[in-house]
């Protein structure tokens, strides 16, 4: 287990990538576990729990079939299990930071001081985007602009669609 914090917590240092994460479905299956529980942590401080609960399986089906669409077109679909599970990976760390500045913010409640800890979350969103960024560039084989552009997309598509699910 601390050999794959470690691997992750590298590719959110930017030390390595996707092609770094050992291929095989037994590794996927728990970076994806991972992912949808730390992501459901975070939810339900703040969400009904079927609502959250059907946002993170909607963000996980984006995720997965818009990256297996991207590799297909980009013609490396052998890479998927390795890059989905660097994507779940380094998301499961980055809502186990995410975890404590929510609670920070739902302990404060409506009136409280909320401004640190958004600001410290406003900036752990940009690194994840920036981490997602460098993973889709390398997994993919394209310049950094497109790997920002893909994660920046599917960021704000994935908040847009889980959105409506919480309206």
């Amino acid at each position: 287990m601390r050999a794959l914090f470690e691997l992750f917590l590298d590719i959110c240092l930017f030390r390595k990538g996707p092609q770094d994460v050992p291929a095989g479905m037994a590794l996927l299956k728990l970076c994806l576990l991972g992912y949808g529980l730390s992501g459901l942590a975070v939810l339900l401080l703040s969400t009904p729990a079927p609502v959250a609960i059907l946002q993170i399986l909607l963000d996980l089906v984006l995720l997965a079939g818009l990256l297996h669409l991207a590799l297909l077109a980009r013609r490396h679909p052998r890479r998927f299990e390795q890059t989905l599970s660097a994507l779940t990976g380094t998301g499961t760390l980055m809502g186990l930071l995410a975890l404590p500045m929510m609670v920070w913010i739902v302990r404060q409640g409506p009136n409280g001081d909320t401004q640190l800890p958004a600001l410290l979350l406003l900036g752990l969103m940009a690194w994840s985007i920036t981490v997602m960024a460098h993973i889709l560039r390398q997994a993919l084989d394209i310049p950094v602009w497109a790997g920002a552009l893909g994660a920046l997309g599917y960021t704000f598509l994935s908040w847009m669609l889980t959105g409506w699910i919480g309206a």
